[in-house]
């Protein structure tokens, strides 16, 4: 850990020596597979986590909520919970299917949400009962965003204009969803629990509460015409939004009338970080290199302006009274004043990639992604340099598969896992960030990911468990362990479901699975409490099973009376169980022309199972990929960037340039809608024309080509 004293730009800060941080090992190959568009909350057969937490000097699940912030490490697939008051990491783990990739990570005090884009798959971490606990599947295509407020969690289709509050701890909808004309801006809660959104097809921001199950907008603010180009940022109390057409700010407050103040610069491009802390919002303007200052916006606003004077800065973050802007291409943050007088810089030895700024629990924390390193700043501007790939200073294992600090037994533990770096029977392993000889990348030896989401079906004196087959690359899964207040289980790998007897009805009983390989045990998935009972319901009628598109479909019921929820499964491998408290579910994923069956079965509120109805089979069409509907490309200083629409079941695009610039570029694949050049040499004519690719290989008929233009000259 480096300090580095914030001081004017000419007076150099003096570094302290520390560790030298990690080099990050190369990135594996992603698999990827279709998904879904729309908004579609769907429990999956996933694991994406991978490895036991392990919690430092604070020790417990009470008491490291506070002053925290969970980073991402692509190079090495792990996430870890960085201690803003101590710079010290306290809790890790891996996501082994996403290593190599862009996870987004979203948090509060309760629960971590982990999405990976390329996957939409998203896994949910109960950070009170220390466990994993839910997941869904939003899809590969469209454009999502998750946002956590106090008590509840809400899945935002920008694309779509669909908002789905959902609990956080299972992913599933507690509620109808609530459309609004999309597309939509921005997404985050202010700290009155009010999620601001801005909608540019209306010129408007929206405040919307989730007040019991479903969401709501409680306040509607104009920002601009109908049509036009707006941005915002949420404050801590009501919402900032940016008319990109023009001049106007507008400052949202819930429950009072908005404030306007004229930019003293265009705003034409204007970007801002999704969630301001502090008295001061910051709106950067890459066209003109100036970042807009905004103090005390939501009483009196005072407007400032200054010049970054600096090449390839990234969204300024205001934090503690200054601005910090990130250069990617120089692993750097760069300090204003707010007045503009450039301060000394934040810099991370060996970051590579994008940099991430975030203000959040009191500090300011800069990830690198892409590398081993972070920074965390405090109120004061002192920054602190994180070497990420540090074992936490502490093991020995707690609930729910996440470690607690050493020096006492957990109830219900089942013994601590391999210190980290070592393998089965305390074999060393490889460093994470070290390089072998030859230069090839070493052998992965990871235990399995939890089995997310386990499904509990309450009976008389039992419960009957089920759940997906565990994530483990690197070697068959060999158990699994099932435990419980008073007992345990151990099962063969091949085996998925398991029926517990000789439970005391009217007992509420947690269920835990871990899954084991010849490489060590991984987490547990845990489940909600069940309570078994006598009663029994009878089976739903009128059970209809409906393809809505290649891959998704609509299972239908009749509501029982008595029943506080129903779990719909499908008999097919690959189809995770989905739970609800409605008379319909919506399953996506599926396998194109295959066959399904869904059986319904209702539960009491003590989670005692029901007869069971099942559906006539349903028969999936055949996947048909289409074109994107558009395809664009904009410029930079030395890049081009191509960007395109999703196409539905694509699991990748082919990118072939045209024009006579194309023979400086090579044709490309992606699993985004979006891919960037770096030409060099002259200026030169484009088109580009992508293709969508299906998860077997199989390309689409008919591509889609860009318009052709000329561009200026690349440096």
């Amino acid at each position: 850990m480096a300090d580095q004293p914030a001081h004017p730009a000419d007076r150099p800060a003096q570094r302290a020596p520390g560790p030298a941080v990690r080099r990050a090992v190369p990135a594996l190959a992603r698999r990827l597979r279709s998904g879904a568009s729309g908004l579609t909350v769907v429990l999956l057969a996933t694991a994406l986590i991978s490895t036991a937490f392990g919690v430092g000097a604070m020790g417990r699940a009470d008491e490291v909520s506070d002053g925290a912030a969970w980073l991402w490490s692509s190079p090495t697939g792990k996430v870890t919970r960085v201690n803003g008051n101590n710079a010290e990491v306290d809790l890790v783990t891996s996501l082994p299917d996403s290593k190599g990739g862009d996870v987004r990570v979203t948090q509060n005090d309760d629960y971590l949400l982990l999405h990976d884009p390329a996957t939409g798959k998203v896994t949910s971490v109960d950070l009170r009962e220390m466990g994993f606990s839910g997941a869904l599947e939003l899809g590969q295509s469209g454009d999502f965003g998750l946002v956590l407020g106090k008590r509840t969690a809400v899945v935002i289709d920008r694309a779509g204009g669909e908002i789905k509050a959902v609990d956080p701890a299972t992913l599933q909808p507690t509620g109808a969803s609530l459309q609004i004309p999309g597309p939509l801006v921005g997404g985050a809660f202010d700290d009155t629990d009010t999620l601001w959104l801005g909608v540019p097809t209306q010129g408007t921001a929206v405040g919307i509460r989730v007040e019991g199950k479903d969401a709501a907008i409680s306040q509607t603010v104009s920002v601009a015409d109908p049509g036009s180009d707006i941005a915002m940022t949420v404050l801590d109390d009501g919402a900032l939004a940016v008319d990109r057409t023009g001049k106007r700010l507008v400052a949202a407050r819930n429950g009072e009338d908005p404030r306007l103040v004229s930019s003293p610069v265009p705003l034409t491009g204007a970007v801002l970080p999704p969630r301001t802390r502090g008295d001061t919002a910051a709106v950067t303007v890459p066209g003109s290199g100036r970042v807009v200052t905004l103090t005390d916006p939501g009483g009196t606003p005072r407007v400032g302006h200054f010049a970054v004077r600096h090449e390839g800065g990234g969204t300024a973050v205001p934090f503690g009274g200054r601005v910090y802007v990130p250069f990617d291409g120089e692993g750097a943050v760069r300090v204003f004043t707010r007045e503009g007088k450039e301060l000394n810089p934040v810099r991370l030895p060996g970051a590579e990639g994008p940099l991430e700024v975030e203000a959040r629990e009191g500090h300011l924390f800069v990830n690198a992604p892409d590398a081993g390193v972070a920074a965390v700043v405090d109120p004061a501007g002192k920054a602190r340099v994180i070497d990420k790939t540090q074992p936490p200073p502490g093991r020995g294992e707690g609930p729910g598969g996440i470690a607690a600090s050493a020096g006492g037994a957990t109830p219900g533990a089942q013994g601590p896992p391999a210190p980290e770096g070592r393998g089965p029977g305390g074999a060393p392993t490889p460093p994470p960030g070290g390089d072998d000889e030859d230069g090839e990348e070493p052998e992965s030896t990871d235990a399995p990911g939890a089995p997310t989401p386990v499904t509990a079906e309450a009976g008389d004196g039992s419960v009957t468990l089920s759940w997906p087959k565990a994530y483990s690359p690197d070697a068959p899964v060999q158990t699994y362990v099932v435990t419980w207040k008073g007992g345990s289980t151990t099962l063969d790998g091949s085996v998925r479901r398991a029926e517990i007897d000789g439970l005391d009805n009217g007992t509420a009983y947690r269920f835990r699975v871990r899954a084991a390989n010849e490489h060590g045990t991984g987490p547990a998935a845990q489940t909600e409490e069940v309570t078994p009972g006598p009663d029994a319901l009878g089976a739903p009628e009128g059970v209809t099973a409906e393809a809505t598109g290649s891959d998704t479909a609509t299972v239908s019921w009749q509501a029982v009376d008595g029943a506080a929820d129903y779990v719909v499964s499908a008999e097919q491998e690959g189809v995770s169980d989905r739970t609800s408290t409605g008379t319909s579910v919506e399953f996506s994923g599926l396998a194109p022309g295959a066959t399904y069956t869904f059986t319904v079965t209702p539960r009491t509120g003590d989670g005692v199972s029901g007869e069971p109805a099942s559906a006539e089979p349903v028969t999936m069409p055949e996947l048909e990929l289409g074109a994107p509907e558009s395809v664009t490309f904009e410029t930079a200083a030395d890049s081009v960037t191509v960007d395109w629409s999703a196409v539905q079941g694509a699991a990748e695009y082919r990118i072939t340039p045209g024009g006579d610039g194309a023979a400086a570029l090579s044709e490309a694949t992606a699993s985004q809608t979006t891919y960037t050049y770096r030409p060099r040499g002259a200026g030169r004519c484009y088109s580009f024309t992508v293709l969508a690719i299906g998860p077997d290989g199989t390309a689409a008929e008919t591509p889609t080509t860009s318009d052709a233009r000329c561009v200026r000259d690349f440096n």
